[in-house]
């Protein structure tokens, strides 16, 4: 196995640090998998038994490097998964913001396997320029494990819509998770978002109105239609854990991009958020159970 990149637009080495911050304030752990005309990162919900995604993270190759060289565990699987701390990965890159030249990303074995980053920096007064190395230790994952770490898929969404800005919803979630562990997170199909929380003591929501709504399944067993003086309204909601959701809003460090929120009724949120051409993150919140 073997793989290289380099990057050579200090914008797109900036862009990847901020996605491995946001990342690592998702979890402590991260898994890489290298493919010819992407890198994805993924992180695994601890809390659900069999391995789910918690978050899953798509760099398109064409956006970020000048120069992609990989060789795969074969022919046929010419992929690599690696796993490695998170947090190293984003201090390592951190580096980058000193004015960097280059930034070169290699698969290495120094006594044990590790992803090596050389990153040049522009020296100042016409001194030469100087060069960091960053070895960060890695487990290279066995192809029988890959299953894994599959890509999430999820097309029966009850109701997609778009996401308010997410720094007012993240102050207002803060003082609600000092009341409850749990959100209610609803949408309906007059383009109203609410986030709610229930205790015994509290009842407490949030309204976020005239938001797009990119699709509304109308008409479903299990969707919830309620009387609120509203003509015809509909609502899709899902019980999540706070501390998770929190967790996506306080990560996100990223710019230029469009978050939306997804949701079957009873079982999931999705939060989703996209620069076209250049980044793909998405979050799934599986329901409480009771």
């Amino acid at each position: 196995m073997r793989f290289r990149a380099l990057l050579v637009d200090n914008a797109a080495m900036k862009d990847l640090l901020s996605t491995v911050n946001s990342l690592s304030k998702l979890s402590k752990d991260c898994v890489m998998r290298i493919v010819s005309r992407k890198v994805y990162f993924i992180i695994p919900d601890e809390d659900t038994g069999p391995r789910k995604p918690l978050a899953w993270c798509e760099l398109p190759v064409n956006f970020y490097f000048k120069e992609f060289n990989l060789d795969g565990v074969s022919q046929e699987y010419n992929e690599i998964y690696l796993c490695f701390a998170t947090a190293m990965l984003a201090k390592s890159l951190s580096t980058v913001k000193q004015n960097a030249k280059s930034l070169k990303i290699k698969l290495t074995n120094k006594q044990t396997p590790c992803l090596t980053l050389e990153i040049e920096l522009a020296s100042n007064e016409g001194l030469q320029n100087r060069q960091l190395v960053h070895d960060i230790p890695v487990e290279i994952i066995a192809r029988k494990n890959w299953n894994d770490f599959a890509e999430p898929q999820f097309n029966d969404f009850h109701v997609s819509i778009e996401m308010p800005h997410l720094k007012p919803i993240k102050n207002i979630v803060e003082r609600m998770k000092n009341m409850s562990h749990s959100l209610i997170v609803s949408a309906n199909n007059f383009g109203r978002l609410s986030l709610q929380i229930k205790t015994n003591m509290v009842n407490l929501s949030a309204h976020f109105t005239n938001l797009g709504i990119q699709s509304f399944a109308v008409g479903q067993d299990n969707e919830s239609t309620v009387g609120d003086g509203s003509a015809n309204e509909s609502i899709v909601t899902a019980t999540i854990d706070i501390k998770k959701f929190l967790m996506f809003l306080t990560g996100m460090q990223l710019n230029h991009c469009r978050t939306t929120c997804s949701i079957v009724h009873g079982k999931m949120v999705k939060l989703a958020s996209e620069q076209v051409g250049a980044l793909s993150l998405q979050c799934f919140f599986t329901e409480l159970s009771n």
